[in-house]
């Protein structure tokens, strides 16, 4: 029984366990499920957090690109800021140690300021200055006469180069060049006048604290190098790179960085070496090429700048392109050359250079000369068949020919009047040889004529015959007129000269008694006697036929051998 009842309750425990473990299973089985749920639920949760977290760190990482690039953008213009400020350091190097006198007008021209570098030079304030020459730069170049080269610089957008003597306020007389700079916008138009002046009378600068020049360094087409306490190129300008080409390092590559190699580079080896020795600017002129091969020329100044115990600190270079006004100048002494010579074709050299330096010249009194009067027989009636073509070759032929023999043998030409020929012997330098210079002319002009009939008788025309007539006395000799002058003698020689052309026979050499006694013993001479001439009754005459043969080259009787030249010049 007892086993019984053992067996019975084993048997239900057995199915206790069971059914609890089955319970326990259902039990697990919803808790799962529920747990499911849940882990479902939450993922979708977790993804859609996962999303909005990529979504933000995108974001994120894109602002960050964002503040970098702002802040490569700060940090750009921060260098490019302390590039500016370290080159407006420079410029105010260059405007607290300059000597320059600063004046500025407004687009229109008109003043707005005045440094005390000006004030100083000048001795006027800005007021001053306007009450004194007006109120603009017109007003000013106006008084200077230089309104039209002015506009003529604003036209082509140039600087513009004065210099001019002025007084200051306290009556001092002084020479300033003056440099007028126009300042452009980006439209291209004038925004500022910038001017520069600079006493040159004394080359000696000023030490005044300048703060516009750094306008005027950065915008001026002037050319500005700065070099440091060890003469070191440290900064130059747009300028610069204008003039030369170059930039900074490709000038430093081509000709050195120090600043003795930039003299040698300029032939002014020795320069510097000047100014440490006088402690004072020195300027020169020289020819460069830049770095298209085109030759410009410059005017550059170097100038010292002291520090402590004079001791140099920095070298300022300043250099303007000057070749249209070297151009101008070649183009100018050209034509004052020309000019020059035409003069001298008028005029006598002595009285030539008297009206270019006097602009006048004042008549002289010769006390003894010899004129020549030349004039072809009967040329009337010959050029009656000629054209006028031909009449000018004809006398430009013989004339020519002519003006060589009377250059060749120091006389003077006077002028030519038709086909007559006027020339004179002893002016406007007064020699003693003038009555013979005068008759070896007259023999000369015969064989000229002689050789120019040959060539007109080869062409079937006939030959010129040249009638010469010669009187040694006093003149007055000066230029006539304002326009068109004329140098020209005046006297009773003359006159008595022209009767005795009139008065000679064709291919003759015809002499007064006068001009006979002073030339008889070198030439051999043939007595005419008395002979009437108009108005002046009866002139002794003379035919002069040849130098004598002693006195006379090859014996041809018309080139005088070295023995007459000495006596000629010992006359």
């Amino acid at each position: 029984m007892i086993i019984y009842l053992f067996t019975f309750l084993a048997l239900n425990v057995e199915i206790y366990v069971f059914i609890s473990i089955i319970l326990l299973l259902i039990v697990l089985l919803i808790v799962l499920r529920k747990v499911r749920y849940y882990i479902s639920k939450y993922r979708k949760v977790l993804f859609l957090y996962k999303n909005r977290t990529n979504n933000l760190r995108n974001e994120i990482l894109e602002e960050r690109q964002r503040v970098d690039l702002h802040r490569e953008e700060i940090l750009a213009q921060t260098e490019h800021l302390q590039e500016l400020n370290v080159e407006l350091e420079r410029l105010s190097l260059v405007a607290s140690k300059t000597d320059t006198a600063v004046a500025i007008a407004d687009h229109k021209g008109r003043f707005t300021y005045v440094n005390q570098g000006f004030v100083d030079l000048f001795g006027y304030s800005l007021a001053e200055l306007i009450e004194i020459i007006g109120p603009d730069i017109y007003s000013a170049s106006k008084k200077m006469n230089i309104i039209p080269m002015l506009e003529r610089a604003i036209e082509l957008k140039q600087s513009f180069h004065h210099t001019s003597s002025v007084t200051s306020k306290s009556g001092e007389s002084k020479w300033v060049k003056t440099n007028l700079t126009p300042i452009y916008d980006e439209l291209g138009k004038i925004k500022q006048y910038i001017m520069l002046e600079t006493d040159v009378s004394e080359l000696k600068l000023i030490n005044d604290k300048l703060r516009k020049l750094s306008l005027v360094a950065s915008k001026t087409n002037n050319s500005v190098i700065i070099f440091n306490d060890e003469g070191n190129i440290d900064w130059v300008n747009n300028g610069f790179h204008n003039l030369y080409g170059y930039s900074k390092e490709e000038f430093i590559e081509k000709v050195g960085l120090n600043i003795k190699d930039f003299c040698i580079a300029d032939n002014q080896g020795d320069i510097i070496d000047l100014i440490q020795k006088q402690q004072k600017p020195q300027s020169y002129l020289c020819k460069l090429n830049d770095r298209f091969g085109i030759e410009k020329w410059k005017q550059t100044n170097i100038a010292p700048i002291f520090g402590d115990k004079k001791v140099i600190k920095n070298y300022i270079v300043v250099e303007s392109d000057i070749t249209r006004i070297k151009e101008a100048e070649y183009k100018i002494q050209e034509e004052k050359e020309k000019a020059d010579q035409l003069l001298l074709n008028i005029l006598p050299e002595e009285t030539a250079e008297e009206l270019k330096t006097k602009g006048k010249a004042t008549p002289r009194f010769y006390r003894s000369v010899s004129v020549l009067f030349a004039d072809i027989q009967d040329f009337t009636k010959l050029a009656e068949n000629l054209t006028p073509e031909e009449l000018v070759h004809d006398l430009q032929s013989y004339f020519s020919r002519f003006d060589d023999a009377v250059n060749r043998l120091f006389v003077e030409k006077i002028k030519t009047m038709g086909d007559a020929f006027l020339c004179v012997g002893g002016i406007p330098m007064r020699n003693k040889s003038h009555p013979f210079d005068t008759v070896l002319v007259g023999l000369e002009l015969q064989r000229i004529i002689r050789d120019f009939g040959k060539e007109r008788e080869e062409s079937g025309r006939r030959a010129l015959q040249l009638r010469i007539g010669i009187h040694s006395g006093p003149v007055i000799a000066g230029v006539v007129g304002k326009q068109k002058m004329t140098y020209d003698i005046w006297g009773d020689t003359v006159n008595i000269a022209k009767r005795i052309e009139t008065a000679c026979v064709a291919s003759m050499v015809n002499v007064s008694s006068t001009t006979y006694e002073i030339i008889k013993d070198y030439f051999e001479c043939e007595h005419r006697g008395k002979i009437l001439a108009k108005h002046k009754g009866h002139i002794d005459m003379y035919f002069v036929h040849k130098i004598k043969s002693e006195f006379s080259e090859n014996g041809d009787g018309i080139t005088p051998n070295n023995y007459f030249r000495e006596m000629m010049a010992q006359l």
